[in-house]
């Protein structure tokens, strides 16, 4: 109950509410109050109210019809928890020629919920009736109000005009008023609360039908609800409902970081996020001038909110002048799109070029522009010292000429405190209020109420992180000095000073050059467990390969690629083959294993000017985890994949491994992502306990800007959840046959696989009305992971096909799952067979010719649309399945896809479980042999049994890959992309069954290494590399090996079952008139990819030791194609036999 203090019936209200609590314990009824209202005509049609508060005891209402009472002063209220004032009991005091003010009723409209209040009272009046009378509709004027009952719902309740604050509304009076109407109430509710207004809309009497009425002081970018019922003496009536969200508001203003002199004639301005946004950030405009000018010029750029803190260089200026910036943000409207939404400005900042600007120290801005006629004589000094110092140099550098060898190993002198671990798992204050560790039994709930009203918990909070790393200025001037600006990525991201990684000092070098943008991080109950740092720059390798030797790094944990949204977010500071050397240190790629989320590197590094008495410890392994799948903006889509990469890459360091270093592209949003979440995880396994806010909070002092973001925040929050509720996935092989039978822990891992229920959002495309008719089931594609097809112009629906992408062990999208295809659709199966370069087909369903009719075409009849033509070249039975080859042809141009369908209606056969994995390696040795695009499963409604042979062979990959499976996240991964295709814990149990049973060497990676290697041959874009690369040594990257010479004696290679090229092959010549390189007119080659002699009529043929021709008159041609030269093919052909092997870069 609230009481205006400024009522002057105080002393009444108060005695009043005792009246009713007295009354409450008796048992009477609720009291209610009633106010008596005068109102005074003021200029300008402003009215001023006067109440006067009485309490009486009337008739009891219900309390479930509870609502509040206001006051037309907008400003004193009583506020009833179980009653209200129904009707005035007193007639109203009616002065003469004052309009008449009607009472606010207080019976709810339908389906308005409890918390829902009138606040607008819109009451036609004017001086046209006499005596003030009730407007009374003209349907029935003969109604008596002794008879009368509810009004319908007021017509045509439109929205005519949004802005960010006001929405104005219109509406026509009900078709049946059945009575006097008095007037109309206007509701609007925003996130369960209620904005209180009483205004008095005074109307001619040519407007007593059509009603006009702006609602204002509203929130800018919100969604209201608005209701709208006329009311008679006795009855509110029937509600008209609208809802309408405002539009965006103006950005304030972005906080400038930074203006330097970039050169004489060229200013550096880097500005951060404003504050207050709605939406979205869209664009800043940068306006700057001449101070001698009075115009200013603009700039304008695109951005998103993802993006903290913006800069750019501003050239072409003019030396010798001072510059005035400012800068601010602005939106586009949600109404009108087209409309710009501007911000406000930021302080106008000033700056003097000057030459050779960009080399002084730095001053304040005034002092640069006053002190300008100074510049000339301090050049004079600053010449003199450096000379002095360059004397200096020389001097010292004869005296440690002798070192010219120094040991990186030897022990370190300390850096920075060591002092104990700060006891951040105490309770700590936000904003106030104590923050307590979590238990994990409670986890979940915290979380949930974190999340309530729009993240309102985590945006409190991120914010008092954010306060305390603004108030917390923590000295950086080692990145501050000129000598190593350059060697920041980001001029904003450095190092504090007492945090960060001193590289060793080489005797003669100066001071600074011990600096790396590079900071020791805490983990759980381990001081310097981490070292946060960014993506190395091309000029700061040598210095990052010294601090991975320096500090015993055994793992280096990558978060970022390369290039992402065609900006460079690192450079490449492992060699891509081979060795490279780095300064003092040499690096060689061992090994790269690439998986569909990230990629593990083994690196060989060596320390080169290691003394002799030392060589023994000159070498070590270094592993690089790099995680491939963080989107380029945002976080990722589940936290499963993050969660597994955390945990397998801090397991692989030694415990006698130094810090593992963590870096992304500045070495803070995700870098502190990867450390939290370590951390934590720790932490529930030590502890029970969570404390995210107060690890971060202390994380945040040892280098800056950790979690850059809020939606980074929520991430961390969200993974531990789902690691929480999961528990240990990865189950190694030989357990995996012992939870077989474990009935629970089957049962409970599916209600967790099949949580997530889609929005309807995410199922646009697939129930659209045109694609309804595309779907044989339920089973539908989600937005975010449905297969695409070309569009065709002006047909709608013309790109969609009732198929998803999932992913596989090696590649995001390994797999198309889709349902046996309707007559309606069997064209629309092969367009994205075509669309997507998909060479194998898995079938899973049986045709029946009734309902699953045959998709493909006859020998006889091939299958033609606008683009190609496809035609069936073999078919083979081969044991439980069939196999058949079609060729695709192009109309347009004379390219070619090769296509083989895998039938296998009886799969899984539990029966023979050897048969599943015969199948899956079958299909898989295909892939190997040319493979651009994915593999598309098939079953009958794209659900358990295709979804079933993607997690046996991904699953499978796995096993022989590290002898674990993690059965949970595929299955999981793939409800969460096609909800639906999992029906009961039977269908992850058979999973655990099948996989009980498998070989221990399948040999299904050997399918996919040829695969990888090509991938890394993709990336390369120098020819002669790309030969040396897949042919040198008569092999394909040590994978397709086979003699030397003129038919030398093959050797076994790691693909199948000792693979060979045949021996004896006689020496081949062109025909005449044809050149070496020319494959026509020469004789047939086999290159065997699983053994076994060459088809009949072919003769065997080696693989010369030379990077572009084979021996015996064939060739090795290796093209890039496509239009970005992301396609790789590599024939090895002489005559009409050839082998392809194609590669399409995903």
């Amino acid at each position: 109950m609230a009481l205006d203090r400024r009522t002057k019936t105080e002393t009444t209200v108060v005695a009043g509410m005792l009246v009713l609590l007295l009354l409450e314990i008796c048992g009477a009824s609720p009291v209610q109050s009633t106010t008596t209202t005068t109102t005074t005509t003021l200029a300008d049609d402003q009215q001023t109210s006067l109440s006067s508060p009485m309490i009486t005891t009337p008739t009891a209402v219900p309390p479930e019809q509870a609502v509040e009472q206001h006051h037309l002063d907008s400003e004193s209220s009583l506020r009833y928890s179980d009653g209200r004032s129904d009707e005035f009991d007193q007639e109203e005091k009616e002065e003469p020629e004052e309009p008449l003010v009607l009472p606010v009723k207080s019976t709810l409209p339908k389906g308005m919920s409890l918390t829902t209040t009138p606040v607008v009272r819109v009451v036609p009046i004017g001086g046209a009736r006499a005596n003030d009378e009730p407007h009374t509709s003209t349907h029935d004027p003969t109604f008596s109000a002794d008879d009368e009952i509810e009004p319908s719902p007021p017509q045509n309740l439109t929205v005519l005009e949004v802005t960010s604050t006001t929405i104005k509304l219109t509406w026509r009076e009900p078709e049946k008023a059945n009575g006097a109407i008095h007037g109309y109430r206007v509701y609007y509710i925003h996130l369960n609360q209620t904005e209180l207004h009483m205004p008095i809309l005074k109307l001619s009497e040519m407007q007593n039908s059509v009603y006009h009425y702006t609602l204002s002081n509203l929130k800018p970018f919100t969604e209201y609800r608005i209701l709208v019922t006329a009311f008679t003496k006795k009855h509110d009536g029937k509600p008209s409902e609208v809802a309408q969200r405002t539009d965006v508001s103006g950005p304030s203003a972005p906080k400038v970081v930074n203006l330097t002199c970039h050169s004489h004639n060229a200013l550096y301005y880097g500005w951060r996020i404003p504050q207050t946004f709605y939406n979205t950030i869209d664009l800043y405009i940068i306006s700057y001038r001449n101070i001698a000018y009075h115009e200013f010029r603009e700039i304008r750029i695109t951005v998103n909110a993802s993006i903290l803190e913006t800069s750019l260089i501003i050239p072409n200026l003019t030396t010798n002048s001072v510059y005035e910036v400012k800068v601010r943000a602005a939106s586009f409207s949600v109404i009108n799109p087209k409309q710009i939404i501007l911000g406000s400005y930021s302080e106008p900042r000033k700056i003097s070029l000057q030459p050779n600007c960009e080399k002084a120290p730095l001053t304040s801005l005034r002092q640069a522009y006053d002190d300008y006629n100074l510049a000339v004589l301090a050049g004079i000094v600053f010449s003199c010292f450096v000379l002095l110092l360059i004397v200096l140099a020389l001097i010292l550098w004869k005296k440690c000429f002798h070192a010219a060898y120094y040991y990186l190993d030897d022990p370190q002198p300390c850096q920075g405190s060591q002092a104990g671990l700060i006891d951040w798992e105490g309770p700590s204050d936000v904003g106030g209020e104590v923050r307590c560790p979590v238990p994990v039994a409670d986890f979940a709930k915290h979380v949930a109420q974190l999340h309530a009203d729009g993240d309102i918990g985590f945006s409190k909070e991120y914010e008092a992180i954010q306060g305390e790393a603004l108030n917390d200025e923590y000295p950086s001037e080692n990145s501050q000095h000129p000598e190593n600006k350059g060697k920041n990525r980001y001029l904003n991201v450095i190092a504090y000073d007492h945090s960060r990684v001193h590289l060793r000092q080489v005797p003669g070098q100066k001071k600074h050059l011990d600096y790396i943008n590079a900071n020791f991080i805490d983990g759980y109950q381990k001081p310097r467990a981490f070292i946060g740092t960014q993506g190395p720059l091309p000029g700061t390798f040598d210095c990052f390969w010294r601090m991975i030797w320096e500090q015993r790094v055994a793992v280096i944990v990558m978060i970022t690629n390369l290039v992402e949204r065609g900006r460079r977010k690192c450079d490449m500071y492992w060699p891509k083959d081979g060795t490279e050397t780095y300064g003092i240190v040499q690096v060689r790629l061992v090994k790269e294993d690439v998986m569909a989320t990230y990629t593990v590197r083994t690196l060989h590094i060596k320390h080169l000017k290691m003394k002799k008495k030392k060589q023994s410890q000159q070498e070590k392994i270094v592993y690089q985890y790099h995680y491939t799948n963080w989107p380029d903006h945002g976080t990722p889509d589940h936290p499963l994949p993050v969660i597994n990469f955390v945990k397998k890459s801090t397991t692989a360091n030694p415990p006698d491994g130094g810090p593992i270093v963590v870096h992304c592209s500045a070495g803070v949003g995700r870098t502190g992502t990867f450390i939290v979440l370590d951390a934590m995880l720790k932490q529930i396994e030590a502890k029970g306990t969570l404390n995210v806010f107060g690890f971060l909070r202390y994380i945040r002092a040892q280098r800056n800007y950790l979690v850059q973001t809020e939606e980074q925040y929520i991430f961390i929050h969200d993974a531990l959840v789902e690691a929480i509720d999961s528990g240990e996935t990865n189950i190694k092989a030989d357990a995996i046959g012992g939870l077989v039978n474990h009935l629970d822990y089957i049962d409970g891992q599916y209600k967790l696989i099949i949580s997530y229920q889609p929005k309807e959002i995410n199922l646009t495309s697939s129930l659209k009305p045109v694609n309804a008719i595309k779907n044989r089931s339920s089973l539908v594609p989600l937005e975010g992971s449905r297969v695409h097809l070309t569009p065709k112009p002006g047909v709608e629906g013309s790109d969609y096909i009732n198929a998803t992408w999932l992913h596989g062990f090696r590649r995001l999208r390994d797999f198309i799952v889709t349902q046996h295809p309707l007559i309606e659709t069997f064209k629309d199966f092969w367009q994205m067979v075509w669309d997507h370069n998909a060479q194998t087909v898995v079938l899973l369903s049986s045709v029946d010719n009734m309902s699953f009719l045959q998709f493909w075409p006859n020998e006889s009849e091939p299958i033609e649309s606008d683009y190609y033509r496809i035609r069936l070249v073999s078919e083979t039975s081969e044991g439980d399945y069939i196999v058949r080859s079609f060729v695709i042809q192009s109309i347009q141009d004379d390219y070619e896809l090769n296509v083989k369908m895998f039938e296998n209606p009886a799969w899984p056969d539990m029966n023979n479980t050897r048969s599943i994995f015969d199948f899956v390696l079958r299909v898989h040795e295909r892939c190997s042999e040319y493979r651009n695009g994915p593999i598309v499963v098939v079953d009958r409604y794209g659900g358990f049994q295709a979804c079933q042979f993607c997690c046996i062979s991904s699953l499978a990959m796995q096993l022989e890959y590290d002898r674990t499976a993690n059965i949970y996240t595929y299955a999981k991964l793939y409800h969460n992309r096609r909800p639906g295709i999992w029906t009961s814990y039977d269908d992850i149990r058979q999973i655990y069954r099948i996989l009980s049973y498998m070989p221990p060497d399948l040999g299904l990676l050997r399918c996919t290494e040829l695969r990888t290697e090509f991938d890394d041959a993709a990336m390369m874009t120098a020819t002669p590399d790309l030969y040396s690369k897949i042919c040198s040594n008569g092999s394909i990257n040590n994978q397709l090996t086979g003699g030397t010479g003129g038919g030398g004696g093959g050797t076994p290679d790691a693909i199948g079952n000792g693979t060979t090229t045949h021996a004896n092959a006689p020496t081949m010549q062109p025909a005449s008139g044809v050149t070496s390189n020319n494959m026509a007119n020469a004789q047939p080659v086999h290159m065997a990819m699983g053994g076994g002699p060459p088809p009949p009529g072919v003769q065997g043929v080696g693989v010369a030791a030379t990077a572009t021709t084979l021996q015996n008159g064939g060739t090795v041609i290796v093209k890039m194609n496509g239009e970005d030269n992301d396609e790789l093919s590599v024939v090895v052909a002489t005559g009409n036999h050839h082998l392809n092997l194609d590669h399409n870069q995903s």
